[in-house]
Order: structure tokens, then sequence, then C-alpha cells
């Protein structure tokens, strides 16, 4: 019975998987420059802040996922508690875990799911992002391979 527990969790991974990446593939932005945005969230309204970045060759080795390290997210509602992603086996002995985190989308808090991720060199290590707290403002930064 455990046996098929598992294989059912790890059908629903991978399928949630594929349709994220399918999301997410579908959702790119055209080429060009890209406008990014950032929120202050107030208890009436949320204030957006656009600032241009260009957006690099696209997804692949290296991609940041989520908002960039150059774009900040600023809100004034604490991220809940980080969660634990139900991990698939690697595709490739070469890859790495990215875990999953918490973004503010659409006035509520979002949680992206964890994923296993090509280094874009041999000795690369993922850097997660975090959200850090300035004065009354939490602020995201954007996870990085270093």
């Amino acid at each position: 019975m455990r046996r098929i527990a598992v294989a059912l969790t790890l059908v629903a991974s991978t399928a949630l998987l594929i349709v994220s990446a399918y999301t997410v593939a579908t959702a790119a932005p055209p080429l060009g420059d890209v406008v990014a945005q950032s929120s202050t969230v107030t208890k009436e309204r949320v204030i957006t802040k656009e600032t241009t970045i260009t957006p690099g060759p696209g997804p692949g080795p290296g991609a940041t996922p989520g908002p960039g390290p150059g774009t900040e997210i600023i809100v004034r509602q604490a991220p809940p508690a980080p969660r634990e992603d139900v991990r698939p086996p690697p595709p490739a002995p070469s890859q790495v875990w990215v875990p999953g985190y918490w973004t503010w989308g659409n006035n509520e808090w979002v949680w992206v799911f964890g994923r296993w991720e090509q280094p874009p060199e041999r000795m690369a290590t993922w850097i997660p992002g975090q959200w850090t707290q300035r004065g009354e403002e939490w602020v995201w930064r954007g996870g990085h391979w270093k």
C-alpha cells in the first residue's frame, strides 16, 4: 500500500512539474526590455513600483526563477513559514535541488514549488532567495548561482 502511495505522489509531483514548466514556457515575456514590478502593500491599496530590466538569453542553465536578483518585491505583511516540498528523484545526477519559496501576487502569498535545476558551472552552488525585514516592510531578494 505504501508503494502505491509513493508512486501516486511521484506521478502527481511529476505532472505538476510538467504543467508548471509548460505554464512558464508559454507565459514568457517578449524579447526586449521587460518591466518588472514590485509592490508595497498598505491596508487600502497596493503601490506598484516599476523597474526596467533587460532579459538575458532566456530560460536555461543559470536562469533565475521568479524575480531576478536586481528586482525587489516589497510588502508590509510577513511571509508565511517556508514549506517542505516533496522532492522527486533528480532527472540527472548533476542536477541541484532549488527549494521552493513564498512570493507575493494578487494581494496574497503564493508558494512557488522547488525543482531540480542544472547548475551553469560544475561547482556552482545555489544561494536561495530570502525575505528580509526592513523596518515595517519585507523585501525579497531572488536566489542565484554562485
